[in-house]
């Protein structure tokens, strides 16, 4: 068979089940496996980088791989933000491109992107975990295997850059399925759990709170986290890109710390009578620390949990390091052998966790979820938006000021149902993204949060989404702004709030024009009728709801530390 065909069945065998392209003369060779593999199921993306926000969700939404197929030069470059945004939130995506004959190189042959022209393969290595180029139908086999165990094993994206004419050669080697063992290993220290286990089972060290990061779900560890917590009622916060890890409505949870946190999470952490905190699966970056804030440094221990040992340490350097899968590390502390001595600070949690709730409220400004302010407050819309979405649906959230009122005001309910381009943070991702998660979790209704100007730079999608009939609501927050530039604007003059001002379109008859649906809504209380009909359309329906672009975000806590951090910079 030819290399591409080699590829596309290999990919399947391996349980790859969608593939996302943008299509292109490079690419060309593809698309008769593309098309004709069974067990493959190809969509055609608007734009190369949709294809990588595809495939983004739908690895998301798995757990596993997720594919996409781009030509060189324009195509795959076109695809470097959605690729640079995988790795910062530790997705596993392949993405192949198509490149000029290896006869083609370096002599301006049209669209020439090889190493020996516009070296794609080393633009890409800036924003992949590996971009290296199949040169020769020898090693096709050999870089297949390796790329697909990186992007597994180190959670990031990976590139294949692949000439034409090796695309069309013959090859005649049978694929050998990558073992589970090699691609999700379920590695830990021993003996560094065993230090971990005396620090958190110390006498001194009652008071116990975890931080769980989304590595926690990447690596299978919610039900993990959950026997951990419940066996000996220690709270849980989880960092904004690991919402979802545990139900947000359970005794133990406190909510999202850092930027869009919760009051009980920030109240918690921030605490001086914390004696030990637990962080996994999170590499504390600046949105999950509050801006590196000193305060949440624990009094006893801090104890930090992941499988990639860079991301221990490189905030605090006095963490305890434990280098696991954190599936595996929560089933060992799960089962303690001297549990006696954790029930023996059952009493001071409880009196811990009871004074954080006394606090307030979990949301701040929770009277806002009842306005009835017209154009509508965005808390209202989000609370509105909860009430009338399943449990068990998902949401994929976009880059933006509504980012933060999602974050606050969205109750996530079942692990796996909240998903966010949270780390790098690029506008536009969350309708491509979305369909690919539902395209893998087709059981589960889907809602992107998104806004008026992230519309603008990946609406084209919902083509996409309706010609495929992927049914999703589009919860378009219609600020008529660029809302997190416009609060900042605002300080500086009518002339900079001009620039950041987006004139009225007609957004639901863009979708209807893209094959969609959609309606208008400027009441609250016609949200959860709207979203009922949403729900029932068999394709992309998009609410456009009017709200006020004046109402200051949710992040005051967030905001008093940003202005300290940079008072003392």
């Amino acid at each position: 068979m030819r290399v591409a065909d080699f590829i596309i069945a290999a990919l399947r065998d391996q349980g790859v089940d969608h593939c996302f392209i943008d299509l292109g003369g490079l690419n060309d060779t593809f698309m008769p496996p593309l098309s004709g593999t069974e067990g493959i199921r190809t969509i055609v993306a608007a734009f190369e980088g949709g294809a990588a926000y595809m495939a983004g969700g739908h690895a998301r939404a798995t757990g596993g791989l997720g594919v996409c197929l781009g030509i060189g030069g324009p195509g795959v470059l076109n695809m470097t933000t959605a690729l640079a945004a995988a790795r910062a939130d530790r997705t596993p995506v392949l993405a192949i491109s198509g490149e000029v004959a290896r006869s083609w190189e370096g002599v301006g042959g049209f669209q020439d992107a090889s190493g020996a022209a516009l070296d794609d393969i080393s633009s890409l290595r800036h924003v992949t975990e590996l971009s290296i180029s199949v040169s020769s139908r020898a090693v096709v086999s050999h870089h297949l295997r390796h790329a697909i165990t990186v992007a597994l094993d180190r959670r990031g994206p990976v590139h294949l850059s692949i000439p034409v004419d090796v695309q069309k050669a013959e090859l005649d080697a049978p694929w050998q399925r990558i073992p589970a063992s090699l691609l999700a290993s379920r590695f830990v220290d021993e003996d560094a759990i065993a230090r971990a286990a005396d620090l958190i089972q110390a006498a001194d060290s009652r008071r116990i709170v975890v931080l769980a990061g989304p590595g926690v779900h990447q690596a299978g560890g919610t039900e993990a986290l959950l026997a951990f917590a419940e066996r000996f009622e220690i709270p849980v916060a989880t960092t904004l890109s690991g919402k979802g890890t545990i139900d947000e409505r359970h005794p133990l949870a406190l909510g999202v710390f850092g930027y869009g946190g919760a009051r009980w999470a920030i109240e918690a952490i921030l605490s001086p009578d914390t004696d030990v905190l637990l962080v996994v699966g999170s590499g504390l970056s600046q949105r999950d620390t509050m801006q590196w804030d000193p305060r949440m440094l624990p009094s006893k221990a801090l104890i930090q949990i992941d499988a990639d040992p860079l991301l221990i340490g490189r905030t605090w350097a006095n963490a305890h390091a434990v280098v696991s899968n954190p599936a595996v590390a929560l089933e060992r502390l799960a089962t303690l052998d001297r549990a006696h001595e954790l029930d023996a600070g059952r009493p001071e949690r409880r009196q811990f966790l009871a004074r954080v709730r006394a606090s307030g409220p979990r949301q701040y400004q929770v009277e806002d979820t009842r306005s009835d302010a017209v154009p509508m407050h965005p808390a209202r819309v989000v609370a509105e938006l909860r009430a009338g979405f399943p449990d068990g649906g998902a949401l994929c959230v976009d880059s933006g000021a509504h980012r933060a009122w999602f974050a606050e005001y969205w109750e996530a309910r079942e692990p796996g149902t909240h998903f966010s381009l949270t780390n790098l943070g690029p506008m536009g991702g969350a309708i491509p993204m979305g369909i690919g998660a539902k395209l893998a979790r087709p059981d589960r209704p889907m809602m992107v949060a998104t806004g008026d100007g992230c519309m603008l730079m990946h609406g084209m999608e919902l083509h996409t989404a309706a010609r495929e009939k992927v049914p999703m609501v589009i919860a378009l927050m219609n600020n008529q702004a660029y809302g997190n530039i416009y609060y900042r604007a605002a300080t500086m003059g009518p002339g900079p709030v001009r620039l950041t001002d987006i004139p009225g379109i007609d957004w639901v008859g863009l979708a209807q024009s893209l094959g969609g649906d959609g309606e208008l809504v400027e009441h609250p209380d016609a949200i959860q009728a709207a979203l009922r009909r949403a729900l029932a359309a068999n394709g992309p329906y998009l609410l456009d709801l009017h709200i006020d672009k004046t109402y200051p975000t949710p992040v005051g806590v967030w905001r008093e530390r940003q202005h300290e951090w940079e008072d003392n910079d």
